[in-house]
């Protein structure tokens, strides 16, 4: 039953977030108002995607704390969200044309890769799952955040080049991405902050630990210190708009590298 349920959702995900990307790509390529569908086909492939998740973890007999894989496509699942809820407000539709493409590829990779534990009952369950749901969140906004720092770098160039033409209709203004992103940081970094204090309450001393997780560590500290500068500097030096966005595209960067670090670790022999 649950092999059945998982194959309808996850292919019913992969149908809706196909449609949204495609209502999104052509919103910006013919520079047509944008397409109310397009966001209710993305929280339908966000629907799907939770139920492939839910129904396939109860078939692998996996937690979904537990599971690397589970946790970053989660973590897409809570960019939908966040990204839904504030699309009307910023103005972010054009956003939707990135968003619904990355849900796409994690939900095709969680299902290439697997469901597999990671944990390896090493960490308390309790604080597992703080520390899980803190960095889900945080990694969720901090990639709208990255979306959106792109974007305005992209219209700032084009405003530029006298090419006001080419993002009239399809980008929003510059003052809005730039608002958006701000408020995308400042609720993520209380998450991330949550996430590096769970983990380090749990982690190996640095002393006795492999190089990688010396390594990983070494980013996400820099990460949070990267994040923490742009907020900083916006509220005591005024940065705003493109060295904020910059900086935001940075410290996204070296998230990254965190998790990639991460999954190279586990997928390495053993």
């Amino acid at each position: 039953m649950y092999v059945t349920l998982a194959e309808i959702a996850f292919f019913f995900g992969v149908a809706a977030y196909l449609g949204a990307t495609v209502l999104s790509f052509t919103h910006l390529a013919r520079r047509t108002p944008p397409h109310r569908g397009a966001a209710w086909l993305l929280g339908a492939g966000g629907a799907g995607h939770l139920g492939y998740l839910l129904f396939a973890s109860l078939l692998a007999g996996v937690c979904p704390v537990e599971s690397v894989h589970v946790a970053l496509s989660a973590a897409v699942l809570v960019t939908i969200g966040a990204y839904l809820a504030t699309r009307a407000r910023f103005r972010l539709d054009a956003v939707g044309a990135f968003v619904a493409p990355i849900a796409l590829a994690f939900l095709l990779g969680t299902r290439i890769v697997g469901l597999d534990a990671d944990a390896r009952g090493r960490i308390p369950p309790m604080l597992l799952t703080l520390h899980v749901a803190a960095n889900l969140v945080g990694v969720a906004l901090f990639l709208l955040a990255s979306v959106t720092a792109g974007l305005y770098l992209y219209a700032e160039r084009q405003l530029k080049h006298k090419r006001s033409r080419a993002i009239a209709g399809r980008l929003p203004p510059l003052d809005a991405l730039d608002r958006a992103e701000h408020r995308f940081l400042l609720v993520g970094f209380p998450m991330l902050t949550l996430g590096i204090v769970t983990g380090t309450a749990w982690a190996h001393k640095l002393e006795a630990g492999t190089p990688s997780e010396v390594l990983r560590a070494a980013l996400g500290y820099l990460a949070w210190a990267l994040f923490a500068g742009v907020l900083l500097l916006r509220a005591g030096a005024g940065w705003r708009g493109r060295r904020a966005a910059v900086g935001t595209l940075l410290g996204f960067a070296v998230s990254v590298l965190v998790v990639c670090v991460y999954l190279v670790r586990q997928g390495a022999p053993s």
